[in-house]
């Protein structure tokens, strides 16, 4: 058989692309660096010392096992060096990871992993056993001229992008799962505001999450600043404020609604909290701006807020004239927090306060309606039966209320 020397291969098409131009440079960093851009992916490993990244404005811890990724979205500089960094760089161009990525990704994966994952991980155990032999094996073949140099560097270059993005975007589902654990605790959080007249035992309320009664009181504290006795009568006494609105409630009345065990217990919590008694709050601050922003979180704070003036028509925009914020910062807040938007928070809100009215009062639907600041009878019933799963009549009948007058 006759020997072919020169053979036809994508390297003739593939040999003067910039994909293939990949840097991998040792180095030793003693001082902070000035910001400059950069087109190509830069990824640091970090394998010994102690600094801190400034990346897009937000610092970045870096130490031993700390693996970069830098996008050319990516701004940063090296803001502090507590002891001197040795890591190694590798530069390469975007379109390589594009073009060698074959495995298909869930929806919007890769524009996560560029756009969403934070720009470091921290390496331990074997990831970080895998990535500093990656990151000697890059170094070698860098220094080296032997065959298949250059794709060597092009394939550990690629593996070495490819834990990154595993590593990272696992990490977001961590996050995610911080959230939703913070969220289970902010659903607590709003159910104990909003039925402060009946509200469960914090081992009721533990076991409906599933955490232990010491878990979800350190959550709730973690969350609001109360722990879960304080946010039972923090929840009391805002709903005592905003009833005490409502002059033709007496004190006593309030009281009972509430479930104190007495009036004199009710007046010793109301004024540990406001400083003052229901009926000299009732004297100064109605009619008036009485909200007093604490050291609670701000979305309790919002909260708040809104258990306070959900008779009227109030909006996002108010809250964020309140609290000297955006209005994109308050919905961001309140989405966080409670999962929903600010007209669906006010809306649980004010249906809340109806269910109080309609099991305690003979008013009509109507006057309810009305009371709790709905613009009219039909979204008053589309609220009610999307959070009771029954009409008003339906739930007074329920309750053993009294009959409309």
């Amino acid at each position: 058989m006759k020997r072919q020397n020169d053979w036809y291969t994508g390297i003739d098409h593939y040999s003067n692309y910039m994909e293939r131009d990949i840097q991998v440079e040792y180095m030793k960093i003693s001082k902070p660096t000035k910001q400059s851009l950069h087109e190509r992916v830069e990824m640091y490993y970090v394998l010994s010392g102690e600094g801190e990244f400034m990346v897009n404005g937000c610092p970045c811890e870096a130490k031993e096992g700390s693996l970069f990724c830098l996008y050319s979205h990516n701004f940063y500089y090296i803001s502090h060096v507590r002891k001197c960094l040795e890591m190694v760089c590798v530069r390469f161009h975007i379109g390589l990871f594009m073009y060698m990525s074959w495995e298909k990704h869930p929806g919007n994966a890769n524009a996560k992993l560029v756009y969403d994952t934070k720009p470091v991980v921290r390496l331990t155990g074997r990831e970080k056993t895998r990535t500093e032999n990656l990151i000697q094996d890059l170094l070698e073949e860098q220094n080296s001229d032997r065959f298949e140099r250059k794709n060597m560097i092009e394939y550990k270059t690629l593996e070495l992008h490819a834990y990154f993005c595993r590593y990272a975007f696992e990490q977001i589902g961590e996050e995610e799962q911080g959230a939703e654990k913070e969220r289970k605790a902010w659903d607590i959080i709003l159910k104990i505001v909003l039925a402060a007249s009946s509200t469960p035992s914090l081992e009721e309320a533990a076991s409906e999450c599933g955490y232990s009664p010491v878990t979800l009181n350190r959550r709730i504290k973690e969350a609001c600043g109360y722990t879960f006795h304080q946010l039972v009568q923090f929840g009391k006494v805002i709903n005592a404020c905003a009833l005490l609105h409502f002059s033709e409630l007496s004190i006593e009345y309030i009281s009972d609604l509430l479930e104190f065990a007495s009036v004199q217990g009710f007046y010793r919590v109301f004024a540990q909290y406001c400083g003052m008694t229901p009926r000299q709050y009732q004297k100064t601050q109605v009619g008036d701006d009485g909200f007093a922003a604490g050291s609670e979180s701000v979305a309790l704070q919002f909260l708040q807020y809104i258990n306070l003036y959900f008779y009227d028509d109030i909006t996002e925009a108010d809250l964020a004239h309140k609290f000297c914020l955006k209005p994109y910062t308050v919905q961001t807040v309140i989405k966080k927090s409670f999962g929903k938007s600010f007209e669906e928070l006010l809306g649980q809100i004010r249906v809340s306060y109806a269910c109080g009215f309609l099991q305690s009062t003979d008013k009509s639907i109507l006057e309810v309606s009305t009371m709790c600041g709905f613009s009219s009878l039909s979204t008053f019933l589309r609220y009610f039966k999307c959070h009771m799963n029954q009409t008003p009549g339906q739930y007074r009948k329920s309750m053993g209320g009294p009959e409309a007058g």
